[in-house]
């Protein structure tokens, strides 16, 4: 057989993992003719049908299977040999891919993005930035940052810090409309949803709230959480943010807290994680200190809230509920 590269071995896995051109080639920036003429000229290297074809998607043969599974273990192989001839240098250096949701990202990481590569010039840096939970092993990322999220058996965790959620709205929204006082109000006004994390439209409320649950539909939508903060700047509708990224914005002026007597006082933990193989990596290791100083705000959140202690994130009790339909279609001609 002739030689295949890496990059053929990891394409494999990624379709194994999503059966689907369009959407590996989404995740790669490419287009799914782009994809399509990569799987083609492997399986024409290996001389076998790797995928069925069909107007519906792709699928396994059988020598497709046994392929992946070689693949899989090729690739854990590569890592480790990366990792381990890291470890004969003081520094990081190579590729370290970080998995991290949108508003993380442009909240977080990426000002202090410079720091790391001011340090360490030979290290680079890929971005995922997506709020969907990867497959860390299957997409070749390094480092996990997931919030809310309890990370698995097979993954080492480093606690970056932990955040609340609370309802925030720009001043321009607000303008000539009555602020909410109860939950029963928010029925009367606009509000923002993500349509990639469903959970953040699951909006929480303690103390005498009733209901104490909104499932929230959305008059403006948003498929990433740095887009949902964007909506409430621009006055579009009530969202529910990170308090940890509003707190500066109502200092500014940018935003204001709305119900904070009602407030959920769950603590979302924010950890960094990575598969358990690799964790001893220098670059791994350097990188995860320098996310630690990124999220030294996230580690300074209040650990109660008008008297009330935050608890970590634990399985709710089934709550009351009203649904807030989303009235677009009404109002659409």
């Amino acid at each position: 057989m002739k030689t295949l590269a890496i990059a053929d071995f990891e394409l494999v896995t990624q379709l194994a993992e999503q059966l689907s051109v369009a959407a590996v080639a989404r995740g790669r920036d490419a287009s799914a003719s782009q994809v399509s003429r990569a799987l083609t000229r492997i399986e024409a290297v290996c001389g076998l049908r790797l995928f069925h074809r069909t107007t519906h998607g792709i699928s396994l043969t059988a020598e497709g299977h046994t392929f992946v599974e070689h693949a899989s273990q090729i690739l854990d192989d590569a890592r480790a040999l990366s990792d381990h001839l890291d470890t004969r240098t003081a520094s990081a250096s190579g590729v370290i891919k970080i998995s991290v949701s949108s508003l993380l990202a442009e909240q977080v990481l990426i000002p202090k993005l410079s720091q790391l590569l001011t340090t360490y010039p030979d290290l680079l840096v890929s971005l995922n930035i997506t709020d969907r939970l990867v497959d860390m092993a299957v997409e070749g990322i390094d480092i996990a940052i997931r919030a809310g999220v309890p990370p698995r058996d097979t993954y080492v965790a480093r606690r970056l810090g932990s955040h609340t959620r609370q309802l925030y709205a720009a001043p321009s929204y607000l303008q000539g409309r009555p602020l909410p006082v109860s939950v029963a109000d928010l029925s009367d006004h606009r509000l923002i949803s993500n349509t990639v994390v469903p959970q953040h439209n699951q909006w929480q409320f303690a103390g005498d709230a009733k209901p104490n649950l909104l499932r929230v539909s959305g008059h403006a939508q948003a498929d990433n959480t740095a887009a949902v903060l964007s909506l409430a700047l621009a006055g579009l509708g009530i969202a529910r943010l990170n308090s940890v990224i509003a707190r500066p914005l109502v200092a500014q002026g940018a935003l204001m807290l709305l119900l904070p007597q009602l407030s959920d006082p769950t603590l979302h933990e924010i950890n960094a994680v990575t598969l358990s193989s690799r964790h001893s990596a220098p670059k791994i290791k350097l990188t995860m200190r320098w996310l630690e100083e990124c999220f030294v705000a996230f580690r300074e959140e209040p650990t109660e809230r008008n008297g009330i202690p935050l608890l970590p994130r634990q399985p709710a009790a089934r709550p009351m509920t009203l649904d807030l339909v989303n009235n677009l279609r009404d109002e659409q001609p």
